[in-house]
């Protein structure tokens, strides 16, 4: 499984080597320790320790070109901004960017603040009534920015189903055709103009919010930030953060709530509101999608398995008399 993370960035040697390379370039100190993140996508991540704290080191995947790069550090830099807790980016000779060539091999990387807990996928916990208030009192204080970002294209965008189905569906189980294609016309038939936009975080997911060591909440990783529906963030945390898998009311109420309480900073309209149920759908689909594909490809990992759980949990649980207590 690690050998799936190394061919990320071409890492040969030994991690360390580089890591006293991140040190010495950031001024963090004496080198003690490594570990990998081996939970994420795309990006290789790991916690960095020296003799003066811990640091969280990302290195960008090989296959990511300098505007891919740079528009997510436009993007980070755009969430040190606003006020919500998310972790602050560090500068090497006031760059955040750092390029390290060691044995012919160029590393891109950046170097976050450490937060010392675990994020809700780590503690496989679900988001209790006042947490999941704190989630979303942060998700609208974002909405609410006056920000300015390039485009940047997700392939797990909601927005981007349809283009996506095209290319993957061969990968799909026949078992969701019909239920893919369903959502396909849904989706052809919404008027997405009239959806209001903003920018939106587009992953606050379980992975994405920390806890730390006080229960203070921390939202992370902005790599896919657009402009795009608000509603695409409501729906991604709903189908996550909400799901209890073993309870169908637990999960109605959760969703509820999260629609009640981001009512509370801006007011949905009513087609928001109307076209949530398949946005809710959509993301759940896009994650059955896109799991069944790098599946086809040999990633069998853990959360592959959790995230093709959750999406066909969520997308079972979406029929008319749960939203009829949600919405209507």
């Amino acid at each position: 499984m690690l050998q799936e993370f190394y061919d990320r960035i071409n890492l040969e040697n030994d991690l360390s080597q580089l890591a006293k390379i991140i040190c010495q370039k950031y001024n963090l100190g004496k080198f003690l320790s490594e570990d990998i993140i081996l939970v994420g996508y795309e990006d290789f991540n790991f916690i960095l320790t020296t003799n003066k704290g811990k640091y969280c080191v990302k290195i960008f995947n090989k296959e990511r070109t300098y505007k891919d790069v740079k528009s997510y550090i436009d993007r980070i830099k755009l969430a040190n901004t606003l006020e919500i807790n998310t972790p602050k980016i560090y500068e090497s000779n006031n760059n955040v960017l750092c390029e390290i060539k060691l044995d012919d091999v160029k590393f891109i990387l950046c170097v976050f603040e450490y937060i010392e807990g675990k994020s809700f996928y780590d503690l496989n916990e679900i988001p209790n009534e006042k947490e999941i208030k704190n989630i979303i009192l942060q998700m609208a204080q974002i909405h609410n920015s006056k920000l300015d970002s390039d485009f940047i294209y997700d392939k797990w965008t909601i927005t981007n189903f349809i283009k996506e189905y095209k290319e993957k569906r061969k990968y799909l189980d026949r078992k969701y055709i019909k239920t893919f294609e369903s959502l396909l016309k849904r989706l052809n038939n919404v008027k997405l103009d009239n959806l209001p936009t903003s920018f939106v975080h587009g992953d606050i997911i379980s992975s994405n919010v920390m806890k730390d060591l006080n229960g203070k909440l921390w939202i992370i990783d902005f790599a896919v930030s657009n402009y795009l529906p608000r509603i695409v963030d409501l729906a991604v945390t709903s189908c996550n953060l909400c799901l209890n898998p073993d309870d169908k009311a637990k999960t109605i109420k959760s969703t509820k709530m999260i629609l009640d309480e981001y009512q509370k900073y801006n007011k949905l309209t009513n087609y928001e509101l109307e076209c949530f149920p398949l946005f809710y759908d959509l993301a759940n689909a896009m994650g059955i999608l896109q799991i069944s594909y790098l599946i086809s490809l040999g990633e069998t990992s853990d959360e592959n398995t959790f995230w093709l759980t959750e999406s066909e949990r969520g997308l079972n649980f979406s029929t008319p008399d749960f939203w009829e207590k949600i919405i209507y």
